[in-house]
């Protein structure tokens, strides 16, 4: 019961169980919300920041695309090539003047053109306007960017070269061999409105690097040691990381956001989530706190006040404290009390008025089944009857009477148990009676557990069923006969008495007649019972009527093989059976 109770969930714990569910979807839906919120945009500005990537990809190829026009029209023009073709010292030195002058001018047409250099096939400088070095030591087999530059005399800017082959043209403009190599010194910041018009957000970096990860333009805060932690940022959940490499220069244009600083209009979602899960969950508390104290402890009120109700006895009631649904409950539940007490009182009013009816009308009935003869009379007429055999030296008919007067004189008892050796002494005398009157066919054979002999049953309940199986079963029967008689202590404790014959028998149809009848002994019966006999329906009457339902009886029955008719009754001391006969004694009192 306890067990049962304990897993048995109570009210409360589920109310519980219920506003905790609603709490934990309510969070996990917030959670869930703010990050698909935040992905979202995660993923709206990388969509963003990639079509800002082609944008700086288109401008870069458009700058490439002028930088290759410029050193056409440059490297290429009459000028350059005249001189890049003399070999005399004395011709250059008359056109260098000429050289330089285009060289400046060209400058003039990018403002981030900090120097223009031309180097001869070996890499030495032929001439140079602005910023550059003496020395050029690479080939490059078309337009080409170098990584950063650092000027001696300029060290705090950021410079880059773009280098160009320079080849000889024949009459027809056709480039023959190759003449040398011009050089571009860029400045960096030409980059930096480009860079600018790619951040997202204010606190974003958009970098520009060389082939070794060196800083060439960048927007935002970054330095040498920021540009080292580029793959670092990248594996940093707190930053959204892209990359793209130009296919000009080879150089990396790299955008770095700070998610927090991306999501920081989340904030006030996040912000105005939590204050409505903590009102939610007020909410939630103030009905946990209300539920309990209007509904659930006026449920475990009434429980108590039912569980208590058998001991504080039919008078108490319940108390009524809330007017609502419980205590309309409540109201209806002292009404039904109520109700139940007048009806109980006039059930049992009617109980003990149909009980004594009973009593009387089964009273009745134990009088008739004594009184269907006058045992007095005819006990009186067979001692008569017995001295005149003895007068007259008739000794059969004198132990035939002596037998008859024994058996009356045990039928005017008063009492209603007796031993059951008296029972089968009684027996005995009515089998003296039948062996002399069958002249020794039947016999009857008794066998008793001697300490049953004490034991208490029902008078008279032995030779009605003996006298039975003689008239219905051996009577009927040509031939010998006998009837078994065994009383013996059932497995359950109970007295077993079984009477067996071996005379005709019973058909099925009779038999199952005669059970039916003793299903339904109680709508047979009869008040009329004298003028029928004492017979099995009548035995199990009497013994139901004084053992009640603890009492059995069951028939078995063969044609031509005899019946076996076994009553069980449960065993009483002699002290119960005296005291039955002093409450029979006082009923005829």
């Amino acid at each position: 019961m306890m067990a049962s109770r304990m897993l048995q969930p109570s009210l409360m714990r589920q109310i519980v169980f219920l506003i905790s569910l609603m709490l934990v979807t309510l969070l996990a839906a917030f959670v869930v919300t703010d990050r698909v919120a935040k992905q979202i945009i995660e993923r709206k500005v990388t969509d963003t920041v990639d079509k800002i990537f082609l944008q700086v990809q288109e401008k870069m190829s458009s700058f490439h695309s002028d930088m290759q026009g410029i050193s056409t029209f440059l490297f290429y023009s009459p000028t350059v090539q005249n001189y890049i073709n003399s070999e005399d010292s004395l011709s250059r030195v008359l056109m260098n003047g000429e050289l330089l002058s285009m060289f400046a001018n060209t400058s003039s047409m990018k403002a981030n053109i900090r120097g223009i250099e031309l180097f001869d096939q070996s890499g030495k400088l032929l001439a140079r306007v602005g910023e550059g070095e003496d020395e050029w030591t690479d080939s490059v087999p078309k337009l080409a960017y170098s990584g950063r530059i650092d000027l001696k005399n300029r060290p705090t800017e950021r410079f880059y070269k773009i280098a160009t082959p320079v080849y000889g043209l024949d009459s027809n403009h056709i480039a023959t061999e190759f003449k040398g190599t011009g050089v571009y010194v860029m400045d960096a910041n030409n980059f930096i409105p480009i860079l600018r018009s790619a951040k997202i957000t204010s606190g974003s970096r958009v970098m520009l690097l060389d082939g070794e990860d060196r800083t060439i333009a960048s927007e935002g805060v970054v330095s040498d040691e920021d540009v080292i932690r580029v793959e670092t940022w990248k594996n940093d959940p707190r930053y959204i990381v892209q990359s793209v490499t130009l296919p000009d220069s080879g150089w990396k244009l790299i955008s770095v956001i700070p998610k927090g600083e991306l999501l920081a209009e989340l904030d006030s979602m996040q912000r105005i989530n939590v204050a409505t899960y903590v009102t939610m969950f007020v909410l939630l508390c103030l009905f946990l706190l209300i539920f309990f104290t209007r509904i659930l402890r006026p449920i475990r009120s009434l429980m108590e006040f039912i569980r208590s109700y058998p001991k504080n006895g039919e008078d108490s009631r319940y108390e009524v404290i809330h007017r609502n649904e419980i205590g309309v409950l409540g109201a209806k539940l002292n009404k039904m009390l109520d109700d139940i007490g007048a009806l109980s009182s006039e059930v049992q009013s009617t109980q003990t008025r149909m009980y004594e009816m009973e009593l009387a009308k089964k009273q009745m009935e134990i009088s008739a089944f004594r009184n269907q003869i006058n045992p007095h009379f005819l006990y009186n007429t067979l001692e008569s009857i017995r001295a005149m055999a003895l007068y007259y030296n008739v000794q059969d008919i004198a132990d035939l009477s002596e037998s008859l007067s024994r058996m009356f004189r045990y039928a005017v008892k008063g009492s209603n148990f007796v031993a059951v050796a008296d029972e089968l002494s009684h027996v005995r005398e009515y089998a003296r009676i039948i062996d002399f009157r069958f002249r020794g066919r039947f016999r009857i054979l008794i066998d008793c557990e001697p300490e049953l002999l004490e034991a208490t049953m029902l008078k008279m309940l032995l030779q009605p069923l003996v006298e039975n199986a003689v008239f219905h079963g051996l009577e009927r029967k040509l031939g010998n006969g006998r009837v078994a008689i065994d009383i013996r202590r059932a497995p359950s404790g109970d007295i077993q008495l079984s009477i067996e014959d071996d005379g005709r028998g019973m058909s099925g149809e009779r038999l199952e007649e005669l059970l039916r009848q003793l299903d339904n002994f109680e709508e047979k019966e009869d008040q009329s019972g004298a003028s029928r006999g004492i017979g099995v329906l009548n035995i199990y009457r009497r013994i139901r009527l004084f053992y009640g339902t603890e009492a059995q009886m069951g028939i078995e029955s063969l044609p031509d093989q005899g019946t076996l008719v076994r009553i069980t009754w449960p065993a009483r001391p002699m002290a119960q059976k005296e005291e039955m006969d002093d409450v029979q004694s006082a009923d005829r009192r």
